[in-house]
């Protein structure tokens, strides 16, 4: 999925026309993807390759390499998403890279806030909850602040110990 959305960006960067994108996406595969559609150029024929549009190539593509069972799995794998021991930047990361795969849950700003929210250490969900934040950057940075005085608290006191 990240080729398809890489592909993507530079199609709009470049203008590159409809008509165009199948013969340069085409170009840019490599190993199994290659294999593969070498086997769906031979099996469908030259001409009704080349008559084929972008949008009918990605769903090719996707049911080969990104199959509904794996989209599936990568949904469960958000809706179980926590924090935990993560640095709040890794499961901020985690939790937009796994969001694309269950975008009904977050299909809106305040679900996709609360979503984020709830799978946060108790000690900076309560606090990023006082601050009600309405936006995904509003939590992300209430979350960066009350991490850095977390970190700052837990400093203090190993200075204090080792006294």
């Amino acid at each position: 999925m990240r080729w398809i959305k890489e592909s993507e960006v530079i199609f709009k960067i470049s203008k590159c026309a409809e008509e165009d994108k199948m013969t340069y996406a085409t170009s840019m595969l490599k190993s199994k993807a290659l294999f593969w559609w070498e086997i769906i150029t031979n099996l469908r024929g030259k001409e009704a390759v080349a008559r084929m549009t972008w949008g009918e190539f990605k769903v090719l593509f996707n049911e080969k390499f990104f199959p509904r069972t794996a989209i599936k799995q990568l949904e469960e794998e958000f809706l179980r998403l926590e924090q935990g021991i993560m640095a709040v930047q890794e499961y901020t990361t985690s939790s937009i890279e796994k969001a694309r795969f269950a975008e009904h849950y977050v299909s809106t700003e305040e679900r996709r806030v609360e979503r984020y929210i709830w799978g946060l250490k108790a000690s900076i969900r309560e606090f990023v909850l006082t601050m009600s934040p309405t936006t995904f950057q509003e939590a992300v940075n209430a979350v960066e602040i009350q991490e850095k005085e977390i970190n700052c608290q837990d400093a203090e006191q190993g200075q204090i110990k080792r006294k």
